[in-house]
């Protein structure tokens, strides 16, 4: 029998190994998980499991047990993983260099992975198989619009300020910072097949890229705007971790409830220019950033990216300025 591989080719000519099919969740370490756990449930989330050594949360939406990882330990960013198609998939990526063989995941939710690192020396995992779990129970979400009255005519009444958290739905995307951005781009392209959006350029040589969104390559499906954003800097450090949530009065009632609860505010609520999420951040107990967003910009291989000038790129439709400690902050931890 004759053997062959598919070797995807992207517009830039790079070689792909797979294409992920979206991300799983980021995992971190907290030296206290219930503290960690106080926090991710008054942001929204509801444990999945939770082991001795770390903890284990999910959001409404069923599909994958859990979609956020906090391990015992001084705090810092481990890495992300991701969903890989099928299990064939698992066998390309394999081979990739510095990869591990495929294994059996032994953490609750089980299924099959591969791990390596990427250029910063994150650990990458791409996983398959993971256990199924149902979705929970909220409420419809309908909306009525200056232009369509008669979407929903019963009377919407949500708890009373601040009554509750967000329903975080699903894990949505990852801001890290990465020594060299082409390098880093070139890896999360060809490895793991996600393409770029936007760029926004450095504002000292615009020669160069300040930034670069990467989205999920699922051709002419569409995809959020982004689902990794990498930001050149001097040392690769986390910025955030992101969450869809149901809606835009589900973003403004978590807010209203993480505020409640003594939590400091990052940024938000505002609108973005690039991806155009109604975003809110807030950082947990020390101090890592955690985003609540609904109604993003979707694209798919028709998008036709650009370009853009930082005070573009780092601005709001509307909402509170860029805060000057929101990338450069001391609270980051270097990998």
């Amino acid at each position: 029998m004759l053997a062959f591989k598919i070797i995807y080719i992207n517009f830039e000519g790079l070689s792909i190994m797979i294409k992920v099919t979206d991300l799983a969740y980021g995992r971190i370490t907290a030296p206290d998980l219930d503290k960690m756990e106080e926090f991710l449930l008054a942001f929204g989330m509801v444990r999945a499991d939770r082991t001795k050594n770390a903890l284990y949360m999910r959001g409404t939406d069923g599909d994958h047990h859990h979609l956020h990882v906090t391990e015992l330990g001084e705090p810092r960013h481990i890495g992300m993983a991701w969903w890989a198609k099928t299990e064939d998939d698992l066998k390309a990526i394999s081979k990739a260099p510095g990869a591990s063989e495929i294994h059996e995941i032994d953490e609750p939710g089980g299924g099959k992975r591969v791990t390596l690192t990427d250029p910063d020396g994150r650990i990458i995992e791409v996983i398959h198989g993971m256990e199924v779990v149902e979705d929970l129970k909220v409420r419809d979400v309908i909306i009525n619009t200056g232009k369509e009255k008669l979407n929903r005519t019963e009377l919407q009444r949500i708890s009373a300020n601040p009554g509750q958290p967000s329903h975080v739905k699903r894990s949505a995307h990852v801001v890290v910072k990465t020594k060299d951005l082409n390098k880093f781009n070139d890896w999360y392209q060809s490895t793991l097949g996600l393409a770029s959006s936007d760029h926004i350029k450095a504002p000292d040589n615009p020669d160069n890229n300040l930034m670069t969104f990467n989205h999920i390559d699922a051709g002419s499906e569409y995809v959020d705007h982004h689902v990794l954003l990498g930001i050149q800097a001097e040392n690769a450090e986390f910025n955030h971790l992101s969450f869809e949530v149901a809606d835009f009065d589900d973003v403004n009632i978590g807010h209203n409830w993480l505020e409640s609860k003594g939590y400091k505010l990052a940024w938000g609520v505002g609108r973005h220019v690039l991806g155009s999420q109604v975003f809110d951040y807030w950082r947990d107990p020390w101090g890592r950033i955690h985003e609540h967003w609904t109604d993003g910009d979707v694209v798919n291989n028709t998008h036709d990216g650009g370009r853009w000038d930082a005070d573009v790129g780092l601005n709001n439709q509307w909402g509170p300025a860029f805060p000057e400690d929101f990338v450069d902050d001391p609270h980051l931890h270097v990998l």
